[in-house]
Protein backbone atom coordinates (compact mmCIF):
# COMPACT_ATOMS: atom_id res chain seq x y z
CA UNK A 1 0.00 0.00 0.00
CA UNK A 2 1.37 3.42 -0.90
CA UNK A 3 2.59 5.44 2.02
CA UNK A 4 0.11 8.22 1.49
CA UNK A 5 -2.79 5.74 1.50
CA UNK A 6 -1.53 4.14 4.69
CA UNK A 7 -1.24 7.53 6.34
CA UNK A 8 -4.80 8.29 5.27
CA UNK A 9 -6.11 5.06 6.80
CA UNK A 10 -4.20 5.66 10.04
CA UNK A 11 -5.54 9.17 10.22
CA UNK A 12 -9.09 7.95 9.71
CA UNK A 13 -8.67 5.31 12.43
CA UNK A 14 -7.26 7.90 14.81
CA UNK A 15 -10.21 10.14 14.15
CA UNK A 16 -12.68 7.34 14.88
CA UNK A 17 -10.82 6.31 18.04
CA UNK A 18 -10.60 9.89 19.24
CA UNK A 19 -14.31 10.34 18.70
CA UNK A 20 -15.09 7.05 20.51
CA UNK A 21 -12.85 7.99 23.41
CA UNK A 22 -14.45 11.42 23.60
CA UNK A 23 -17.90 9.86 23.59
CA UNK A 24 -16.90 7.36 26.25
CA UNK A 25 -15.45 10.11 28.44
CA UNK A 26 -18.56 12.19 27.99
CA UNK A 27 -20.79 9.25 28.91
CA UNK A 28 -18.69 8.51 31.99
CA UNK A 29 -18.88 12.14 33.05
CA UNK A 30 -22.64 12.07 32.56
CA UNK A 31 -22.94 8.90 34.67
CA UNK A 32 -20.77 10.40 37.40
CA UNK A 33 -22.84 13.55 37.37
CA UNK A 34 -26.05 11.53 37.62
CA UNK A 35 -24.60 9.48 40.47
CA UNK A 36 -23.69 12.68 42.31
CA UNK A 37 -27.24 14.01 41.83
CA UNK A 38 -28.74 10.74 43.11
CA UNK A 39 -26.32 10.66 46.06
CA UNK A 40 -27.12 14.25 47.08
CA UNK A 41 -30.85 13.65 46.65
CA UNK A 42 -30.74 10.56 48.86
CA UNK A 43 -28.57 12.38 51.37
CA UNK A 44 -31.08 15.24 51.55
CA UNK A 45 -33.92 12.74 51.96
CA UNK A 46 -32.09 10.98 54.79
CA UNK A 47 -31.42 14.29 56.51
CA UNK A 48 -35.09 15.23 56.21
CA UNK A 49 -36.17 11.85 57.60
CA UNK A 50 -33.71 12.15 60.48
CA UNK A 51 -34.90 15.66 61.16
CA UNK A 52 -38.51 14.55 61.14
CA UNK A 53 -37.73 11.61 63.42
CA UNK A 54 -35.81 13.90 65.80
CA UNK A 55 -38.66 16.40 65.83
CA UNK A 56 -41.16 13.62 66.49
CA UNK A 57 -38.98 12.32 69.32
CA UNK A 58 -38.75 15.81 70.77
CA UNK A 59 -42.51 16.25 70.56
CA UNK A 60 -43.40 12.81 71.92
CA UNK A 61 -43.73 12.78 75.72
CA UNK A 62 -41.47 10.34 77.58
CA UNK A 63 -42.99 7.17 78.97
CA UNK A 64 -45.04 8.11 82.01
CA UNK A 65 -44.50 4.90 83.96
CA UNK A 66 -41.75 2.26 83.86
CA UNK A 67 -42.79 -0.88 85.73
CA UNK A 68 -40.57 -3.87 86.52
CA UNK A 69 -41.87 -7.24 87.75
CA UNK A 70 -39.10 -8.86 89.79
CA UNK A 71 -38.98 -12.49 88.67
CA UNK A 72 -36.50 -15.33 88.05
CA UNK A 73 -35.78 -17.57 85.05
CA UNK A 74 -37.48 -20.56 86.64
CA UNK A 75 -41.02 -19.14 86.74
CA UNK A 76 -42.03 -18.90 83.06
CA UNK A 77 -45.65 -19.86 83.80
CA UNK A 78 -46.03 -16.93 86.18
CA UNK A 79 -44.71 -14.55 83.52
CA UNK A 80 -47.20 -15.94 81.04
CA UNK A 81 -50.04 -15.27 83.48
CA UNK A 82 -48.79 -11.69 83.84
CA UNK A 83 -48.42 -11.24 80.08
CA UNK A 84 -52.00 -12.34 79.49
CA UNK A 85 -53.65 -10.46 82.36
CA UNK A 86 -51.40 -7.37 82.62
CA UNK A 87 -49.28 -6.73 79.51
CA UNK A 88 -51.86 -7.57 76.84
CA UNK A 89 -54.65 -5.42 78.34
CA UNK A 90 -52.20 -2.55 78.90
CA UNK A 91 -51.15 -2.67 75.24
CA UNK A 92 -54.75 -2.89 74.03
CA UNK A 93 -55.69 0.39 75.71
CA UNK A 94 -52.39 2.12 74.96
CA UNK A 95 -51.35 2.55 78.59
CA UNK A 96 -48.43 5.03 78.83
CA UNK A 97 -46.15 2.46 80.41
CA UNK A 98 -43.10 0.36 79.68
CA UNK A 99 -43.19 -3.04 81.39
CA UNK A 100 -40.24 -5.37 81.95
CA UNK A 101 -39.53 -8.63 83.76
CA UNK A 102 -36.48 -8.11 85.96
CA UNK A 103 -33.89 -10.90 86.20
CA UNK A 104 -30.32 -10.84 87.48
CA UNK A 105 -27.34 -11.67 85.32
CA UNK A 106 -25.22 -13.04 88.18
CA UNK A 107 -25.39 -16.72 89.01
CA UNK A 108 -27.47 -17.81 86.02
CA UNK A 109 -26.89 -21.42 85.08
CA UNK A 110 -26.53 -22.42 81.41
CA UNK A 111 -30.03 -23.89 81.68
CA UNK A 112 -31.36 -20.56 83.01
CA UNK A 113 -29.85 -18.71 80.06
CA UNK A 114 -31.30 -21.25 77.65
CA UNK A 115 -34.70 -20.95 79.33
CA UNK A 116 -34.73 -17.17 78.88
CA UNK A 117 -33.65 -17.41 75.24
CA UNK A 118 -36.36 -19.98 74.49
CA UNK A 119 -38.94 -17.79 76.20
CA UNK A 120 -37.93 -14.74 74.16
CA UNK A 121 -38.30 -16.74 70.94
CA UNK A 122 -41.66 -18.14 72.01
CA UNK A 123 -43.03 -14.74 73.01
CA UNK A 124 -41.58 -13.07 69.92
CA UNK A 125 -40.04 -10.14 71.77
CA UNK A 126 -37.62 -9.33 74.57
CA UNK A 127 -39.60 -8.01 77.53
CA UNK A 128 -36.83 -8.72 80.05
CA UNK A 129 -34.54 -6.31 81.86
CA UNK A 130 -31.35 -8.16 82.81
CA UNK A 131 -29.83 -6.20 85.69
CA UNK A 132 -26.52 -6.42 87.53
CA UNK A 133 -27.76 -8.59 90.39
CA UNK A 134 -27.68 -12.16 91.62
CA UNK A 135 -30.45 -14.56 90.68
CA UNK A 136 -31.91 -17.88 91.69
CA UNK A 137 -28.95 -20.13 90.97
CA UNK A 138 -26.74 -18.21 93.40
CA UNK A 139 -27.12 -19.57 96.96
CA UNK A 140 -30.66 -20.71 96.21
CA UNK A 141 -31.84 -17.17 95.59
CA UNK A 142 -31.72 -15.98 99.22
CA UNK A 143 -30.07 -12.74 98.06
CA UNK A 144 -31.70 -12.42 94.68
CA UNK A 145 -34.88 -10.46 95.34
CA UNK A 146 -33.18 -7.78 97.47
CA UNK A 147 -30.30 -7.59 94.99
CA UNK A 148 -32.71 -7.24 92.05
CA UNK A 149 -34.88 -4.70 93.88
CA UNK A 150 -31.95 -2.34 94.39
CA UNK A 151 -30.48 -3.09 90.96
CA UNK A 152 -33.80 -2.40 89.20
CA UNK A 153 -34.20 1.05 90.72
CA UNK A 154 -30.58 1.84 89.83
CA UNK A 155 -30.96 0.43 86.30
CA UNK A 156 -34.36 1.70 85.18
CA UNK A 157 -33.75 5.50 85.28
CA UNK A 158 -30.57 5.01 83.23
CA UNK A 159 -31.95 2.47 80.75
CA UNK A 160 -35.34 4.20 80.35
CA UNK A 161 -34.77 7.90 81.13
CA UNK A 162 -37.43 10.56 81.32
CA UNK A 163 -40.28 8.67 83.00
CA UNK A 164 -42.45 10.41 85.58
CA UNK A 165 -42.49 7.29 87.76
CA UNK A 166 -40.43 4.13 88.18
CA UNK A 167 -42.13 1.22 89.88
CA UNK A 168 -41.50 -2.35 90.98
CA UNK A 169 -43.98 -5.14 91.61
CA UNK A 170 -43.51 -8.70 92.81
CA UNK A 171 -44.33 -11.33 90.23
CA UNK A 172 -47.24 -12.52 92.35
CA UNK A 173 -48.95 -9.14 91.85
CA UNK A 174 -51.67 -8.28 89.36
CA UNK A 175 -51.31 -4.65 88.26
CA UNK A 176 -54.00 -2.73 86.39
CA UNK A 177 -51.39 -0.72 84.49
CA UNK A 178 -53.69 1.74 82.70
CA UNK A 179 -55.54 2.54 85.91
CA UNK A 180 -52.26 2.79 87.84
CA UNK A 181 -50.93 5.36 85.36
CA UNK A 182 -54.12 7.41 85.64
CA UNK A 183 -54.07 6.98 89.41
CA UNK A 184 -50.56 8.42 89.71
CA UNK A 185 -51.23 11.49 87.53
CA UNK A 186 -52.21 13.80 90.42
CA UNK A 187 -48.92 12.97 92.17
CA UNK A 188 -46.73 13.72 89.15
CA UNK A 189 -45.95 17.22 90.43
CA UNK A 190 -44.79 16.11 93.88
CA UNK A 191 -41.04 16.16 94.55
CA UNK A 192 -39.18 12.88 95.17
CA UNK A 193 -42.15 10.53 95.58
CA UNK A 194 -41.71 7.26 97.46
CA UNK A 195 -45.02 5.46 97.52
CA UNK A 196 -47.00 2.29 98.09
CA UNK A 197 -48.72 0.56 100.99
CA UNK A 198 -47.08 2.09 104.05
CA UNK A 199 -45.80 0.24 107.08
CA UNK A 200 -43.14 1.13 109.66
CA UNK A 201 -40.08 -0.59 111.10
CA UNK A 202 -36.59 -0.27 112.56
CA UNK A 203 -33.39 -1.91 111.35
CA UNK A 204 -30.47 -3.65 113.06
CA UNK A 205 -27.80 -2.33 110.71
CA UNK A 206 -25.00 -4.78 111.54
CA UNK A 207 -27.27 -7.80 111.12
CA UNK A 208 -29.35 -6.69 108.10
CA UNK A 209 -32.61 -7.52 109.84
CA UNK A 210 -35.59 -5.62 111.10
CA UNK A 211 -36.97 -5.09 114.57
CA UNK A 212 -39.98 -3.13 115.75
CA UNK A 213 -42.46 -3.54 112.89
CA UNK A 214 -45.85 -1.85 113.09
CA UNK A 215 -48.71 -0.85 110.81
CA UNK A 216 -48.72 2.67 112.30
CA UNK A 217 -46.33 5.33 113.56
CA UNK A 218 -47.30 5.07 117.23
CA UNK A 219 -46.83 1.32 117.23
CA UNK A 220 -43.47 1.66 115.47
CA UNK A 221 -42.19 4.16 118.03
CA UNK A 222 -43.25 1.83 120.85
CA UNK A 223 -41.74 -1.23 119.14
CA UNK A 224 -38.45 0.60 118.61
CA UNK A 225 -38.18 1.25 122.34
CA UNK A 226 -39.29 -2.18 123.50
CA UNK A 227 -38.68 -4.60 120.62
CA UNK A 228 -35.21 -3.78 119.36
CA UNK A 229 -31.95 -4.95 120.96
CA UNK A 230 -30.34 -2.33 123.19
CA UNK A 231 -26.83 -3.65 122.61
CA UNK A 232 -26.99 -3.38 118.81
CA UNK A 233 -26.81 -0.42 116.46
CA UNK A 234 -30.41 0.20 115.43
CA UNK A 235 -31.79 2.73 112.95
CA UNK A 236 -35.40 3.77 113.11
CA UNK A 237 -38.24 3.93 113.16
CA UNK A 238 -38.82 4.76 109.49
CA UNK A 239 -41.53 4.13 106.86
CA UNK A 240 -41.29 1.55 104.11
CA UNK A 241 -43.69 0.18 101.49
CA UNK A 242 -44.58 -3.48 101.01
CA UNK A 243 -43.50 -5.53 98.01
CA UNK A 244 -46.84 -5.56 96.19
CA UNK A 245 -45.94 -2.23 94.56
CA UNK A 246 -43.13 0.26 95.14
CA UNK A 247 -43.19 3.60 93.31
CA UNK A 248 -40.47 6.23 92.96
CA UNK A 249 -40.88 9.58 91.25
CA UNK A 250 -38.61 10.20 88.29
CA UNK A 251 -36.43 12.64 90.23
CA UNK A 252 -36.02 10.24 93.15
CA UNK A 253 -35.23 7.44 90.70
CA UNK A 254 -32.51 9.56 89.11
CA UNK A 255 -31.02 10.30 92.53
CA UNK A 256 -31.20 6.63 93.53
CA UNK A 257 -29.42 5.50 90.34
CA UNK A 258 -26.44 7.80 90.91
CA UNK A 259 -26.31 8.00 94.71
CA UNK A 260 -22.99 7.09 96.41
CA UNK A 261 -25.04 6.40 99.55
CA UNK A 262 -27.07 3.73 97.77
CA UNK A 263 -24.03 2.32 95.96
CA UNK A 264 -22.18 1.98 99.26
CA UNK A 265 -25.12 0.25 100.90
CA UNK A 266 -25.39 -2.23 98.01
CA UNK A 267 -21.66 -2.92 98.18
CA UNK A 268 -21.87 -3.61 101.92
CA UNK A 269 -24.93 -5.78 101.48
CA UNK A 270 -23.35 -7.89 98.76
CA UNK A 271 -20.24 -8.31 100.88
CA UNK A 272 -22.36 -10.11 103.51
CA UNK A 273 -23.48 -12.82 101.08
CA UNK A 274 -22.26 -16.13 102.45
CA UNK A 275 -22.17 -14.92 106.06
CA UNK A 276 -24.64 -16.01 108.76
CA UNK A 277 -25.98 -12.44 109.02
CA UNK A 278 -26.57 -11.05 105.55
CA UNK A 279 -29.01 -9.05 103.50
CA UNK A 280 -31.73 -11.29 102.11
CA UNK A 281 -35.16 -11.37 100.56
CA UNK A 282 -37.03 -11.43 103.83
CA UNK A 283 -36.16 -7.82 104.56
CA UNK A 284 -35.80 -6.40 101.06
CA UNK A 285 -38.61 -3.84 101.29
CA UNK A 286 -37.57 -2.81 104.79
CA UNK A 287 -33.96 -2.42 103.60
CA UNK A 288 -35.09 -0.14 100.78
CA UNK A 289 -36.97 1.99 103.31
CA UNK A 290 -33.84 2.07 105.46
CA UNK A 291 -31.75 3.17 102.47
CA UNK A 292 -34.07 6.10 101.78
CA UNK A 293 -34.64 6.97 105.42
CA UNK A 294 -30.93 7.12 106.20
CA UNK A 295 -30.07 9.21 103.12
CA UNK A 296 -30.76 12.63 104.68
CA UNK A 297 -33.15 13.40 101.85
CA UNK A 298 -36.54 15.10 101.92
CA UNK A 299 -39.26 12.97 100.32
CA UNK A 300 -42.95 12.99 99.50
CA UNK A 301 -44.15 9.80 101.19
CA UNK A 302 -47.17 8.70 99.18
CA UNK A 303 -49.67 6.38 100.84
CA UNK A 304 -51.80 4.43 98.36
CA UNK A 305 -53.14 2.02 100.96
CA UNK A 306 -56.77 2.47 99.93
CA UNK A 307 -56.13 1.24 96.37
CA UNK A 308 -54.43 -2.10 97.00
CA UNK A 309 -55.56 -5.65 97.68
CA UNK A 310 -53.78 -8.69 99.12
CA UNK A 311 -54.94 -12.30 99.15
CA UNK A 312 -53.23 -13.05 102.48
CA UNK A 313 -53.24 -9.72 104.38
CA UNK A 314 -56.75 -8.75 105.43
CA UNK A 315 -56.00 -5.06 105.93
CA UNK A 316 -55.34 -4.68 102.19
CA UNK A 317 -58.86 -5.20 100.90
CA UNK A 318 -59.70 -2.21 98.70
CA UNK A 319 -62.74 -2.69 96.47
CA UNK A 320 -61.40 -0.04 94.05
CA UNK A 321 -57.82 -0.97 93.38
CA UNK A 322 -54.79 -0.81 91.08
CA UNK A 323 -52.81 -3.75 92.52
CA UNK A 324 -53.68 -7.17 93.94
CA UNK A 325 -50.91 -9.11 95.68
CA UNK A 326 -50.01 -12.69 96.66
CA UNK A 327 -51.65 -14.45 93.72
CA UNK A 328 -50.56 -18.07 93.38
CA UNK A 329 -52.27 -19.40 90.25
CA UNK A 330 -53.49 -18.53 86.79
CA UNK A 331 -57.05 -18.63 88.11
CA UNK A 332 -56.23 -16.02 90.76
CA UNK A 333 -54.64 -13.69 88.20
CA UNK A 334 -57.64 -14.09 85.88
CA UNK A 335 -60.04 -13.49 88.77
CA UNK A 336 -58.33 -10.25 89.77
CA UNK A 337 -58.12 -9.11 86.14
CA UNK A 338 -61.86 -9.69 85.75
CA UNK A 339 -62.52 -7.91 89.04
CA UNK A 340 -60.44 -4.93 87.88
CA UNK A 341 -62.24 -4.79 84.54
CA UNK A 342 -65.62 -4.88 86.29
CA UNK A 343 -64.81 -1.91 88.52
CA UNK A 344 -67.03 1.12 87.93
CA UNK A 345 -65.10 4.14 86.71
CA UNK A 346 -63.48 6.07 89.55
CA UNK A 347 -61.12 9.02 89.85
CA UNK A 348 -58.04 9.41 92.02
CA UNK A 349 -57.97 12.00 94.78
CA UNK A 350 -54.73 13.42 96.17
CA UNK A 351 -55.26 14.82 99.63
CA UNK A 352 -53.34 17.68 101.15
CA UNK A 353 -49.73 16.74 101.85
CA UNK A 354 -48.91 17.22 105.52
CA UNK A 355 -45.51 18.08 106.99
CA UNK A 356 -44.32 15.04 108.92
CA UNK A 357 -44.29 16.63 112.42
CA UNK A 358 -47.78 18.03 111.84
CA UNK A 359 -49.59 14.89 110.62
CA UNK A 360 -53.00 15.12 112.23
CA UNK A 361 -54.39 11.60 112.31
CA UNK A 362 -53.21 8.03 111.90
CA UNK A 363 -54.51 4.71 113.20
CA UNK A 364 -52.77 3.70 116.40
CA UNK A 365 -52.92 6.59 118.82
CA UNK A 366 -54.45 9.82 120.03
CA UNK A 367 -53.21 13.17 118.80
CA UNK A 368 -50.64 13.88 121.57
CA UNK A 369 -49.34 10.32 121.41
CA UNK A 370 -49.12 10.53 117.63
CA UNK A 371 -47.17 13.79 117.72
CA UNK A 372 -44.72 12.31 120.22
CA UNK A 373 -44.31 9.24 117.99
CA UNK A 374 -43.70 11.36 114.89
CA UNK A 375 -40.79 13.08 116.62
CA UNK A 376 -39.00 9.73 117.02
CA UNK A 377 -38.69 9.38 113.23
CA UNK A 378 -35.34 11.10 112.73
CA UNK A 379 -35.44 10.26 109.04
CA UNK A 380 -38.52 12.12 108.21
CA UNK A 381 -38.76 15.50 109.91
CA UNK A 382 -38.43 17.24 106.51
CA UNK A 383 -40.71 14.76 104.72
CA UNK A 384 -44.33 15.23 103.77
CA UNK A 385 -47.00 12.55 104.04
CA UNK A 386 -49.45 12.53 101.11
CA UNK A 387 -52.47 10.28 100.72
CA UNK A 388 -53.65 9.18 97.28
CA UNK A 389 -56.76 7.10 96.90
CA UNK A 390 -60.02 6.72 95.02
CA UNK A 391 -62.31 9.75 95.30
CA UNK A 392 -65.41 9.30 97.42
CA UNK A 393 -68.28 7.65 95.59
Amino acid sequence: MPADSLASVVGALQGVLSKDVSNAVAQERSLLSERRRVFHRLHRQRRRRRGAAHAAAQESPPTFLVLGFVTNPRTPKTREWIRQTVLVPAAEVGAPALIRFVVGKRGLSPRDVQQLDEERRRVGKDDFAVVDASDFNEAGGIYSCIDKLFAWFRHAPVAYPGASFYAKADDDSFVDVARLASFLRPAAGLPRVYGGYLQYDSFVTEEWRHCGWSAGQVGAAHARRHGCPKERRVYGPFPFVVGALTVMGGDLGGWFASSPHVAGLVEKGRATQGRPQHWDCGYSDVTLGYALGSANLSLSLLSVSDAMRDATYGAMDASRFVVSHHLRSQQMFEREAARAKAQPAWSPLLGECEAWPAVRAEAGGASAELQAAMRTFECCQQWKLCRLGPAAK
